[in-house]
């Protein structure tokens, strides 16, 4: 790639001759482009045939080396989209995923639209509790996760959506001892750390450790939650969560071992696999 001289659309295309052959998403250079200008496909095409910048030529041919090395394209941009919005993500966080935008439209669709206490278990980069706080502004929500790192992103990204939300450093409820809520939504770890050969190795190298994997073959956290998730509920508080495709009998054994009480609900995803559960009827649920 020549130094000067290049549009967009050349930029674009020696790209792809760099991608070519590579297991790289082809449209990760365009995603770069657009997020980098905060352009929508329509503008990124408009701007086909301006000459880029020096400065930014040299970002995007680094950045494009950096796709080369399985760095997924939302760190290099520190930008990914969700529900219609953009939020921070960095090496701290998960990057949002389809499933979890499914998750929150079945929350969304199922809870009524009425004053409630909710938790964002995990909060990551906070898309879930923000989604919901700014989809539904009636509900109360609190944003937790292990990570102060983590905690330091979702507390930006609920900032820039001027939201003022608690946020709670917590493994699991350890730091909301009294609380309890009228809805828990989580996307917690849930790997198995032997199933490494079925992932992407963007993912692998660069997704923290702590919200990809769990114990117990994936289902360590979920053990923990379901243990406990009685206790922090109020009496009819409901429990959302994100799961493996591959755990949805496993998920329902697990739950009636822990709460032979509680009833759950499982729901695929678009592509027909086991993503999603809805719990509820905890036994120790109880207050208003």
């Amino acid at each position: 790639m020549s130094k000067t001289g290049q549009t967009y659309f050349a930029a674009q295309r020696w790209a792809k001759e760099q991608l070519a052959g590579t297991d790289v998403d082809s449209a990760s250079p365009q995603f770069l482009l657009q997020m980098h200008h905060g352009w929508d496909a329509t503008h990124l095409l408009l701007h086909n045939r301006d000459q880029m910048p020096d400065d930014e030529q040299a970002w995007f041919y680094q950045a494009v080396r950096r796709l080369l090395g399985h760095e997924p394209a939302q760190y290099i941009a520190g930008q990914a989209p969700f529900y219609g919005r953009t939020f921070t993500v960095t090496p701290d966080v998960l990057i949002p995923e389809a499933e979890t935008a499914e998750l929150v439209d079945w929350v969304l669709t199922t809870v009524p639209d009425r004053p409630l206490s909710v938790l964002d278990l995990g909060t990551g980069s906070g898309v879930i509790g923000i989604t919901l706080a700014l989809e539904r502004p009636h509900w109360r929500v609190t944003l937790s996760d292990v990570s102060p790192a983590a905690l330091t992103v979702a507390q930006q990204n609920a900032g820039h959506f001027g939201l003022d939300l608690p946020v709670v450093e917590s493994d699991l409820f350890a730091g909301m001892a009294d609380q309890r809520f009228d809805l828990i939504v989580t996307n917690p770890p849930y790997i198995d750390p032997a199933a490494t050969s079925l992932m992407d190795t963007a993912v692998l190298k660069y997704e923290p450790d702590l919200a990809l994997f769990a114990d117990e073959a994936g289902l360590g956290f979920y053990r923990r939650l379901f243990t406990q998730a009685g206790n922090h509920l109020t009496r009819t508080g409901q429990l959302f969560g994100e799961t493996g495709f591959d755990q949805e009998r496993s998920i329902q054994d697990l739950l009636h071992r822990c709460d032979r009480q509680a009833q759950i609900e499982t729901r695929h995803d678009v592509a027909d696999k086991m993503r999603m559960i809805h719990v509820w009827d905890f036994s120790g649920a109880g207050g208003n």
